[in-house]
C-alpha cells in the first residue's frame, strides 16, 4: 500500500505509546481512523490528537480480550466507515513476573489480552476486509521477545511467540490475496508498557514477585543485542514512520531498530539472507538441509536457490508448497 490518504485505519492500544504515535502519523496521511484501547482518558487525549490535525476519527473504549466488544468495534468501523484498510493489532500488556509465582488467572489476563486481542482482531474484521474486495494490511505488533525468551517475562514471551506464529500462518493463507500481513518488532520505545503490570490480582505473591523483580526495560533489550543501535531508544512516532515504512514495502517482518533486524536474521533465516547461508553450506560441504516453518513464498525461492546449488531442501511445515 503506497497511497494512505482517505484510507480508513483501526489501531487498538491507541491510548498510548506506539498506538498514539500510529494515530498521529495516520492523521498527518489524511486518514480516518477509528481508535481504540481500554484507557478510556488516554483514548481520548488520543483522539483529541488526531482531531486537531483536521480529520475524521472515533474512539470506542474496547477491551481487546473480549471477542464481542471487538466484533463491535469491528461493526462500528464499517458502518461508519464503510471500510478497513489498515487494522492495527497494537494492543498488548507486559506482565513481568518469574514463572513460578504465575497463577492461571495472570496467565489468562496477559495471553487473552496479548495473543486473544490479535486473534480476535483477525476474526472480527478479515472477513469483512476480505468482501470490501480492497487493498488491506493487518499488522500486528510483536517484539523481539516473539524471537528471543527473556527471565522473568516467561508469558510475554509466550504470548508474542504466538502472535508470530499465528500472523506468519495468516500470510501464508492470504498469499495472492488483497489483503497483506506484517508483525512489528519494536527494539526500545519510550511507551509506558512497563507499567502494565498485573494489578488486578488477588494473588499478592504474583504482585510481589513482578514488583521486587524490578526488571528495566533497558537491561532486558541489552540482552538481546549488543549493537547500540539495538537500546536506543526511540519515540512512538519515531517507530510509526518505521511501521509505514515497512506496509509501504510489504515487508513481513518490520523492525524499528536496523541491529535488531541484523541480529533476528540470523535467527529466522530471513530472505534477505538465503544467499549467504547457502554459501555457508557450500564451503562446509552440507549438501542437504531440513527446514522448518518457511512460509510461502520464502519456501519456494529458497527451494529453488538449495536446488541450483545441488543442496536438497526438505520442507517440515503446514505452509503453502505451492
Amino acid at each position: 500500500m503506497k497511497n494512505f490518504e482517505n484510507k480508513v485505519a483501526v489501531i487498538t492500544g491507541a491510548g498510548s505509546g506506539i498506538g498514539r504515535g500510529i494515530a498521529e502519523l495516520s492523521a498527518t496521511y489524511k486518514m480516518q481512523l477509528v481508535l481504540a484501547d481500554v484507557d478510556e482518558k488516554g483514548l481520548n487525549e488520543t483522539l483529541d490528537l488526531v482531531k486537531s490535525k483536521g480529520v475524521e476519527a472515533i474512539a470506542r473504549v474496547t477491551d481487546v480480550s473480549n471477542l464481542d466488544e471487538v466484533e463491535n468495534l469491528a461493526s462500528q468501523t464499517f458502518e461508519t466507515f464503510q471500510n478497513c484498510h489498515l487494522l492495527f493489532n497494537n494492543a498488548g500488556v507486559l506482565g513481568p513476573a518469574p514463572i513460578s509465582k504465575v497463577n492461571r488467572d495472570m496467565y489468562d489476563w496477559l495471553i487473552n489480552i496479548n495473543l486473544g486481542g490479535c486473534f480476535n482482531g483477525v476474526h472480527a474484521f478479515l472477513p469483512k476486509m476480505q468482501s470490501s474486495k480492497e487493498e488491506g494490511h493487518i499488522i500486528a505488533t510483536c517484539s523481539t521477545s516473539g524471537f528471543i525468551a527473556y527471565p522473568m517475562l516467561g508469558l510475554y514471551s509466550a504470548s508474542k511467540f504466538g502472535i508470530r506464529g499465528l500472523m506468519t500462518s495468516l500470510r501464508a493463507e492470504l498469499t495472492g490475496s488483497n489483503i497483506d500481513v506484517s508483525i512489528v518488532c519494536p527494539g526500545e520505545v519510550t511507551t509506558n508498557i512497563v507499567n502494565s503490570t498485573y494489578g488486578d490480582s488477588s494473588n499478592q505473591e504474583v504482585k510481589s514477585a513482578a514488583k521486587d523483580s524490578e526488571p528495566d526495560p533497558k537491561a532486558l533489550l541489552e540482552v538481546a543485542a549488543e549493537d547500540a543501535q539495538n537500546t536506543f531508544p526511540i519515540s512512538p512516532l519515531e517507530a510509526a514512520q518505521a511501521i509505514f515504512a515497512g506496509i509501504e514495502n510489504k515487508d513481513f517482518y518490520i523492525f524499528t531498530h536496523k541491529g535488531y533486524k541484523r541480529q533476528l536474521e540470523d535467527l529466522t533465516l530471513h530472505t534477505s539472507n538465503f544467499a549467504k547461508f547457502i554459501e555457508k553450506c557450500k564451503k562446509s560441504s552440507v549438501d542437504g538441509l531440513i527446514v522448518v516453518d518457511l512460509p510461502y513464498p520464502e519456501n519456494k525461492n529458497f527451494a529453488s536457490k538449495c536446488k541450483k546449488n545441488t543442496i536438497h531442501m526438505f520442507l517440515i511445515c503446514g505452509y503453502d508448497r505451492r
